[in-house]
């Protein structure tokens, strides 16, 4: 809507009712339901309707508001024990919320929209610096989980050569932290400050797992992508190629490689 018009009644009442879920004065509501409504620029009519109907909108607004909550919750409980033991989680939530950045409509969705929220904002981070790796790796098997499946190059073998490059399967997620974030627990919360790195990859029942690698180990699944193995091996100081052409073939038997292609 262009600046500085009126918005319609229809738009109004959605407005309304988005605050009174979303905003923490929502929660004033109770107190002067009529008053509420003519806050946010509702008619007469509309006011009058939110104090006679109140009971029934206070109860919409907290099952809205749990039905936002359940699935971060859900899905995040180490980094929620963190912030609720800081005394920071009830903030952490209604930054979020006024933010309103969940678009879909799908439930799915609102654990990956407080990721995104984290990742965009930085919210936490200057006080916890893993908060947003802890976020993250609580949530990565759910999201290789979920990962769509796609096309692969035809021609892929099950053995790799020292002149292939690697093709990852659709699902597979190299990643890497500053902090030992997939070692953490409710009871202890706070990640060790360490360089990991982890694959996580669906395998042959489209069960999420994951795997510590080390680094080099990581830069090869990384670079071999569009490396030769060989080359790409050395480059790492990878010297013991027959090693290195076995675990690949055994990621490969878990699922985590979709297979090899010979290099052009």
């Amino acid at each position: 809507m262009a600046e500085g018009l009126t918005p319609t009644p229809t738009l109004a009442l959605q407005r309304a009712l988005a605050a009174l879920v979303l905003d923490p004065e929502g929660a004033t509501f109770e107190e002067d339901p009529a008053g509420f409504a003519r806050s946010h620029g509702l008619l007469e009519a509309d006011a009058q309707s939110f104090q006679q109907f109140s009971a029934g909108l206070a109860a919409y607004r907290e099952l809205a508001r749990l039905s936002l909550l359940d699935p971060i919750e859900t899905m995040f409980p180490v980094t929620r024990a963190l912030l609720v033991r800081e005394g920071a989680w009830e903030a952490c939530i209604e930054a979020f919320l006024q933010a309103r950045c969940v678009a879909s409509r799908h439930y799915r969705d609102i654990a990956p929209a407080f990721l995104g929220w984290l990742a965009e904002t930085g919210w936490g981070q200057a006080t916890w610096p893993f908060l947003l790796e802890l976020a993250h790796a609580e949530i990565l098997e759910v999201l290789v989980a979920r990962f769509p499946e796609t096309g692969f190059p035809s021609r892929l073998h099950p053995v790799p050569e020292p002149r292939d490059h690697i093709v990852l399967d659709s699902a597979t997620q190299v990643v890497s932290y500053r902090h030992a974030v997939h070692q953490v627990s409710e009871e202890a919360p706070v990640p060790e400050a360490r360089p990991t790195h982890l694959l996580a990859y669906r395998d042959g029942e489209g069960r999420p797992q994951l795997m510590d690698l080390t680094p080099a180990a990581a830069a090869l699944l990384t670079r071999a992508r569009t490396e030769r193995l060989a080359e790409a091996a050395a480059a790492l100081g990878l010297t013991d190629l027959a090693a290195t052409l076995s675990l690949l073939k055994e990621l490969c038997d878990r699922g985590a490689i979709a297979g090899f292609q010979a290099a052009p």
